[in-house]
């Protein structure tokens, strides 16, 4: 069984809002994969889950090009983008295996580009673009481990 989520983010503070509930609640090993189009929204949503974490907001920047960073503070985050790669086979030279066995987050921008590099249990987040600018998420569980996780989150909004 899995646990689905939706809610709209009218403003900047609504996305900080969700992304600091996950990440009180959340505790690692973990992987969110983020998805959604160019400028939604996904490497704002990493920064404010990281500010959660006592991790100076200007550090956090999109790893575009760079496809990795590390972040540390009370927890150890790998941010990572897989948006400009173009075979699994890379996402694997990253070592990504080798992170998903350590006790720290790992927050994936462009996860749906490969999701068979993606471990069965994870949290999964669609950012949409709603026509009045606002931005749509949805928060999906996969496997049954981040269930009560979602759940914590939807009581603290």
């Amino acid at each position: 069984m899995s646990f689905t989520f939706q809610t709209i983010l009218h403003r900047v503070e609504d996305t900080a809002k969700l992304s600091h509930a996950l990440a009180t609640v959340l505790k690692p090993p973990a992987v969110l994969g983020l998805s959604g189009t160019l400028g939604v929204g996904k490497t704002q949503f990493i920064r404010s889950f990281a500010q959660a974490l006592q991790i100076p907001s200007e550090e956090v920047t999109s790893p575009t090009y760079v496809l990795l960073q590390r972040y540390r503070a009370t927890a150890e985050i790998y941010h990572l983008d897989f948006y400009r790669l173009e075979h699994a086979s890379q996402v694997w030279d990253l070592g990504i295996d080798e992170l998903y066995e350590q006790c720290v987050y790992v927050l994936i921008e462009w996860a749906e580009k490969f999701p068979e590099c993606l471990p069965e249990e994870r949290i999964d987040l669609l950012l949409t673009e709603m026509p009045d600018g606002s931005r749509g998420a949805r928060l999906d569980s996969q496997g049954t481990k981040f269930d009560a996780v979602l759940q914590e989150v939807v009581q603290r909004l």
